[in-house]
């Protein structure tokens, strides 16, 4: 990839979605989420959205296919429906035939023709990808720079796990922990148990440089038990019920003055 790597959104790029076909998509995960799912309705609900064009149900429909829940197991026709998100130009379609190839899962292994795939998806703004390409810039190309402007595209569309790979290049390469904070936050807030759990721990032992603080840590802890009664559980105002307090020597920010303070612009990490 090129580094005057261009952010571009997933979501701006995928076709539009058919009305009723969404209708049909939201009743299939519906049913699907609860405690005994009737697997052959979820399958037969995708299959009606698959019929309008709807990408999504298109991904969901092929995973049914490739564990046999609701249809029997069949990877020939998850690969069709990969395929024809391809065709479709859907960026998630992209990825999952990286995926597929990559594993050698129906077609032909080949690592070459997976990272093509997997560009193609990155290039259209797909978070997976994005967050894939960006962590091998980081660790294997060493392009700290370009992995990161990868991996920020990906947090921007709000995928937990670039959040979190953002935080983890910042606490444990970068050394700027109260940006490290900022990014196991905002995974926090995306759903991300395992980073609520940094979050609590850190406040707990005091750890990277901070004071202990039993109030932040407990109100983590409480975070880090709801979500893993309910995964499905976001807190889209985390940052200001539960804030974080600056770091005793690097402030807001390590890069910046001690004195900075988040202004809550997309620019300020």
């Amino acid at each position: 990839m090129a580094d005057e790597f261009k952010c571009v959104h997933e979501t701006d790029v995928a076709p539009p979605l058919d009305k009723q076909a969404d209708q049909f998509f939201e009743q299939a995960r519906t049913i699907s989420k609860e405690r005994l799912p009737d697997w052959v309705k979820v399958a037969d609900l995708y299959q009606k959205a698959v019929e309008k064009k709807h990408w999504k149900a298109m991904h969901n429909l092929a995973e049914l296919y490739l564990r046999g829940d609701g249809v029997p197991k069949n990877t020939n026709k998850a690969i069709d429906l990969y395929m024809r998100m391809v065709e479709l130009e859907v960026p998630l379609g992209y990825y999952d035939m990286s995926v597929m190839v990559q594993r050698g899962v129906g077609v032909v292994q080949s690592d070459k023709s997976a990272m093509q795939y997997l560009i193609k998806a990155a290039n259209l703004g797909n978070p997976q990808a994005l967050t894939h390409i960006g962590y091998i810039y980081i660790y294997e190309k060493n392009n700290d720079q370009l992995g990161l402007k990868l991996l920020k595209c990906a947090d921007r569309q709000h995928y937990a796990d670039a959040s979190y790979k953002i935080a983890s290049y910042n606490s444990n390469v970068d050394k700027n922990y109260p940006v490290a904070m900022y990014y196991y936050q905002r995974a926090t807030a995306l759903g991300m148990r395992k980073a609520a759990l940094v979050i609590e721990s850190t406040f707990s032992d005091g750890d990277f440089g901070y004071k202990k603080d039993a109030k932040i840590a407990l109100a983590y802890s409480n975070i880090s038990s709801q979500l893993y009664k309910k995964p499905d559980l976001r807190f889209p105002d985390l940052a200001k019920e539960h804030p974080l307090p600056p770091h005793p020597i690097q402030g807001y920010h390590a890069d910046k003055d001690i004195n900075w303070k988040p202004t809550g612009r997309d620019d300020d990490y």
